[in-house]
């Protein structure tokens, strides 16, 4: 079962500190806390997952810094903008030869309008080739979601943190984010998911887990996710984390 505790002192050069929780004083490591977007501060809750007990004391193995979300996607989308350059520079390379061979038959013939021709052709090629492929595939089913996550081990590139997701709003509609009243898809082009999910009612083994939403068919949210942890572990919840059921691939 998980406990949660509070943060009594920390070292922030050291990157670690204390927490107390039922008068029990546990050694706590950031590394313990997962890729965290800020250091703890004292008064901080955590949410301990296990704990470990040394001839010291007991120190904390693995733990969820409560209200601070985790950046697990910025090494993803530095992936993709990789793959989409590479991708680019063959077309590239193949381009510059189409373009070097028609100078060769224009001045071999003396026939211009060869160039012409092949160039608005190719030109009208090329601008296809980049409108498709500027267009990432969106995942949204629990199904081809949960297959990318356990292929991968982590989220499709449409997917966003619900802080990504409340700036983007701002972003896109000019007005102050307030709920979650709205279909993110269709508002906005994108899916819900990276944010740690607790686990406080101890239905799923003990884990480090983080959520993603799925199936968006209605003006909301709704109630359909995706639990889930390292080595292909997801779980599939319908009712808004009230039962799971595990995906198998």
């Amino acid at each position: 079962m998980t406990t949660k505790a509070s943060v009594i002192q920390w070292n922030s050069e050291k990157a670690y500190g204390f927490v107390s929780a039922d008068g029990i004083r546990y050694f706590l490591h950031v590394s313990a806390l997962g890729p965290i977007s800020r250091s703890p501060h004292t008064g901080d809750s955590v949410i301990i997952y296990s704990v470990k007990k040394t001839e010291k004391g007991f120190r904390v193995e693995k733990g969820l810094l409560e209200g601070v979300p985790l950046i697990p996607q910025k090494k993803n989308l530095q992936s993709q903008k990789s793959v989409n350059i590479h991708s680019y520079r063959p077309k590239k390379s193949f381009r510059n030869f189409m373009f070097t061979l028609c100078m060769i038959l224009a001045v071999i013939f003396g026939i211009k309008n060869i160039i012409d021709n092949i160039g608005v052709s190719f030109s009208s090629g090329f601008s296809k080739y980049t409108a498709n492929t500027s267009k990432a595939q969106q995942y949204t089913s629990k199904d081809e979601v949960a297959k990318f996550i356990c292929d991968h081990g982590y989220l499709p590139p449409n997917y966003v943190s619900k802080e990504e997701g409340k700036q983007l709003y701002e972003s896109k509609t000019g007005k102050s984010f307030r709920k979650w009243n709205f279909n993110p898809l269709t508002t906005l082009g994108v899916m819900i998911g990276g944010d740690s999910f607790s686990n406080r009612e101890g239905l799923l083994p003990q884990d480090y887990y983080q959520e993603a939403d799925v199936d968006y068919f209605g003006e909301n949210r709704g109630t359909k996710r995706l639990v889930y942890s390292s080595n292909c572990n997801i779980y599939y919840t319908s009712d808004h984390y009230k039962s799971f059921t595990r995906l198998s691939f």
